[in-house]
């Protein structure tokens, strides 16, 4: 055989297992990112049931005032007197 066709062959021998390696890669890489999304759905299952467990405990009739100020509002009452027809905004 001549120089140049054991050039060839060693070049592309060179450039198929440069291939292989770059679909190597991305097999490895299409794998880890799979094992990432299923942690991440079960992550999200698990959040989902922490969720349901919550709302399973704190129902309205299981959370009890220790007494009657625990229940004070937050904000002042307003009392409001209804508008009535014709006035003017200018007058309030």
């Amino acid at each position: 055989m001549t120089r140049r066709t054991l050039t060839a062959i060693l070049v592309l021998a060179l450039a198929a297992l440069t291939l292989l390696s770059l679909r190597q890669q991305r097999i490895a890489i299409i794998h880890d990112m799979s094992v990432l999304h299923r942690r991440h759905e079960a992550d999200r299952a698990a959040r989902w049931r922490v969720r349901a467990d919550v709302a399973r405990w704190i129902r309205p009739e299981r959370v009890q005032p220790d007494d009657e100020t625990a229940w004070a509002a937050a904000v002042r009452t307003v009392h409001t007197e209804p508008i009535a027809a014709g006035t003017a905004d200018a007058d309030r």
